[in-house]
């Protein structure tokens, strides 16, 4: 009992100082009704041409920005270019390397479909790590976890900077 009013009194204290810095939810409503995650589900992700990785993107990209569905008439296209590469980060005396770092790294831009021009563009990178061992097909899957691990992560990341840029774009009344 006790224990339960300590939490109530918390959490309202914490609403009360979190209220008073003007803390905004990042997916909360903005003035007029408008709300970030509708904006998100307004993008359609266009192809990305890198093999397996590339569709990894594409497919989590999609979960994340419009997890109903693509938008039948999307407000916006998403460009995405993948670059990825490989660095040894363990190097035996042989030379032969036991632990590579897999660096995923995307250059996006946010198009306008009415206009045609391009209202947001950025770089997000992602980073993961596997190793090398003496069963290639051991080595072959935690490479290809280390792929699906950064492509997740990649989505995450440029999911949450679009979500800032419509964020901020809501919150000052300008149009996008």
């Amino acid at each position: 009992m006790i224990g339960g009013l300590i939490k109530t009194g918390f959490a309202v204290a914490l609403a009360t100082v979190l209220g008073a810095c003007g803390f905004q939810p990042l997916y909360g409503e903005h003035p007029g009704g408008a709300r970030t995650d509708a904006e998100l589900a307004q993008i359609q992700v266009l192809s990305i041409d890198h093999g397996r990785t590339g569709h990894d993107v594409y497919n989590a990209l999609i979960d994340r920005l419009s997890p109903n569905g693509e938008p039948a008439e999307p407000d916006y296209h998403l460009r995405i270019d993948l670059r990825e590469t490989r660095e040894g980060v363990a190097i035996e005396r042989d030379a032969s390397i036991t632990r590579y770092n897999y660096l995923l790294t995307a250059r996006y831009s946010l198009v306008d479909t009415r206009s045609g021009n391009i209202v947001h563009e950025g770089q997000s990178r992602s980073i993961a790590s596997y190793n090398v061992v003496d069963s290639q097909f051991a080595t072959l899957i935690a490479q290809r976890d280390a792929e699906e691990r950064a492509a997740t992560e990649l989505s995450e990341d440029i999911k949450l900077r679009l979500a800032i840029f419509f964020d901020r774009q809501l919150s000052s009344g300008a149009s996008i």
